[in-house]
């Protein structure tokens, strides 16, 4: 459980900048490298750590955070991991041994389709949101005219139309909510 919250820790401070300056000074390359690997990150990443610790006056030690990437990234290379990290819309990182690239390609296309049609559902209800404002602004200044009669049909008709795209979507999704395997 501890090695979790370090692994969180890590991934939440390495998001921003590559290293803080405390972490460049801790110097706990074989942790900082173990994080790397988790997140998938390919070896020309320590030079963003040579960059960022370069303007406290601290060289990275390269050995220990390749030995402590080696650890990380058989986390990374996981069916459950790669899923989720398509599900989040990131790309599949070339880290993992080729033996394994089918199964964690498609889990995380699997993933990915999860976070397509996700971007899809927003895409409707955002439409759906913009007919809702025209309906309450068509609706403040009644009585309407014949003319905004036939208006707020239409989109009362429309909104339910795209109700039922999110409906549809929604049970599509649910096909990729957990990795195929």
């Amino acid at each position: 459980m501890r090695a979790f919250f370090l692994i969180a820790g890590l991934s939440v401070l390495s998001a921003c900048a590559s290293l803080t300056e405390e972490q460049c000074r801790s110097g706990d390359w074989v942790s900082i490298g173990f994080n790397d690997g988790v997140n998938g990150r390919t070896e020309d990443y320590i030079s963003r750590h040579f960059d960022a610790c370069e303007k406290v006056g601290i060289t990275p030690d390269t050995a220990a955070w390749l030995s402590g990437r080696a650890q990380g990234l058989p986390h990374y290379c996981t069916v459950p991991n790669v899923y989720n990290v398509g599900r989040n819309g990131r790309d599949l990182s070339p880290v993992c041994p080729t033996s394994q690239l089918s199964a964690l390609r498609q889990a995380h296309d699997w993933g990915e389709e999860y976070y397509l049609l996700d971007q899809q559902i927003r895409e409707v209800e955002n439409e759906i949101d913009e007919i809702d404002i025209q309906i309450a602004s068509l609706l403040s200044h009644e009585p309407l005219s014949p003319e905004e009669q036939q208006l707020l049909y239409s989109l009362r008709n429309q909104s339910r139309r795209l109700e039922q795209e999110v409906l549809r979507l929604e049970r599509r999704q649910l096909r990729y909510d957990s990795p195929p395997f």
